[in-house]
This record gives C-alpha cells, structure tokens and sequence, in this order.
C-alpha cells in the first residue's frame, strides 16, 4: 500500500472518527438537556411535551416542503409564539393515524376570543401537499414542538442501518478500519524501536 493510500484512509478514517464522536456528543448533550427539563417539569408536577424531538417524514402530505424520509429536528415553544405558517410537530386525533406523530404547517389559530387573541383554543393545520386542512383542532398540549430543522434523506440512512448490511456497512466496517488502522500505527513504532 503506498504512503498516499495510507494517508487517505488515515484522514477518511480519522474523519469518520471525528464525525462519530461529533454525532454521540451532541445527542448527550440533548439527552441531558431532555432530563434535566423533564426533572424539572415533574418537580413542579407538569407535563409538558419534549425539549428536543427528531421525527422522520413519512407521508408526502408536506412535499416540497419536507419530502418523505426527510428528518425534521423540532424544539419546544411557548404556544403564544406559534404563529401561521410555521410547521408543526404534533399528535395526531384522524382516527387512521390517532397517536402518530404528524409535521403540518399552521393555516389557522383559534382564540377563546377572537378580538382581543387571549387565549390559544387550538391551530388549523394543513400538509403543504394536501387539498384540505386537517379535520381536527390541534389544541396547545397537543403540539410537540416547532420544526427547526430539515435533514433531508436521513431517513433513508435510517432505513438503511436498521438492514444487516446497512449496520455492517456504515457502522462495523469503519470501526474495523479505524482499529485495523491503529494496529498498523502500533506494529510500525514497534518496528521502529527495534
């Protein structure tokens, strides 16, 4: 193998490495961001929706918005914020999809009083791609959070990595060329101290 060869591998390797740790960092962070939230919520004795959520698309109902196997990554927001036009992640109440996680555009906001906007009754929502608005009211306690984030086609790397292949291909494999890499850099100094 010539020294350019090595040297590829070495920087493809080194930035998977990197790539990896970057990806489990963050999802730690998130995830005591998520319990140090949740402690605090039950410590008051609320409920209240995830900080963070990452949901895969699923449906076209929001295309070219967000295509399907698209990632969406919301946060939670103080429902006085939300506003028409922004997208939603929220629990369905259609009776085909009752409970499922569902990501539509907000096309309308009821009050208790219309005039003076005072208190949020529920959001009208509506895919991008679809005729109609959605049949049920979304009430406030109903919404997971805002998207913030579109991650396009991760859902297939999702798809991808729950196949045997896919686990071995993107994750086995580069594990074996970063130790298989590491045991060449041993062997090589162990050369040269003899």
């Amino acid at each position: 193998m010539s020294n350019n060869s090595k040297k590829v591998i070495n920087l493809l390797s080194s930035i998977l490495l990197y790539s990896i740790l970057a990806i489990i960092g963050l999802i730690i962070i998130m995830f005591i961001a998520y319990f140090i939230d949740q402690k605090i919520a039950q410590s008051k004795g609320e409920t209240r929706s995830p900080l963070f959520g990452a949901y895969v698309i699923i449906s076209d109902s929001m295309v070219p918005t967000i295509n399907v196997r698209d990632a969406v990554v919301t946060m939670r927001v103080d429902h006085s914020k939300l506003k028409v036009n922004d997208i939603i992640t929220f629990i369905s109440k259609d009776i085909e999809t009752q409970g499922t996680p569902i990501t539509h555009r907000i096309v309308g906001i009821v009050y208790e009083d219309s005039e003076t906007k005072s208190k949020v009754l529920g959001y009208r929502t509506k895919g991008d791609h679809n005729n109609t608005q959605d049949f049920a009211l979304i009430r406030p306690e109903e919404v997971l959070g805002k998207v913030y984030l579109r991650i396009p086609l991760l859902g297939y790397l999702q798809l991808f990595l729950t196949t045997p292949i896919g686990w071995m291909l993107v994750i086995v494999l580069p594990c074996l060329l970063i130790i298989g890499n590491d045991v060449l850099k041993i062997g090589k100094t162990i050369k040269e101290k003899e």
